[in-house]
């Protein structure tokens, strides 16, 4: 998914830049991308990240982790050994800034003027 983050991974530490949503029938927040990052995760847990790197990932070793941290995910295994270094795939307090988010007014489209 690009920039979608699903409500139910609200509580990770990685995604803290989401966009409130108050749709019950989306599924998912936006998130706005970080300026001069690629990263990949996958339920709260970094998998692949530009800015820690400094480097763009080789596509292919890239897919071999997702596809092995899905793997052992599903057979309930430890994921540590796929992730980026400092991933903590940790869940945070609820803070005020995101308590209620789902129950915010719809967010409305804005064409800006000319």
């Amino acid at each position: 998914m690009r920039n979608q983050i699903p409500k139910a991974y609200l509580p990770f530490d990685l995604y803290c830049n989401l966009i409130p949503n108050a749709d019950q029938d989306c599924a998912t927040f936006s998130q706005v991308p970080r300026t001069g990052s690629f990263e990949v995760s996958f339920k709260g847990h970094l998998i692949f990240s530009k800015l820690q790197g400094g480097y763009w990932p080789n596509v292919e070793l890239c897919a071999n982790k997702c596809a092995q941290i899905i793997q052992a995910d599903q057979n309930g295994e430890d994921v540590s050994p796929y992730l980026a270094a400092g991933s903590s795939g940790k869940k945070r307090e609820s803070s005020p800034s995101k308590r209620g988010t789902t129950k915010m007014s719809p967010t409305k489209d804005v064409t800006p003027s000319k």
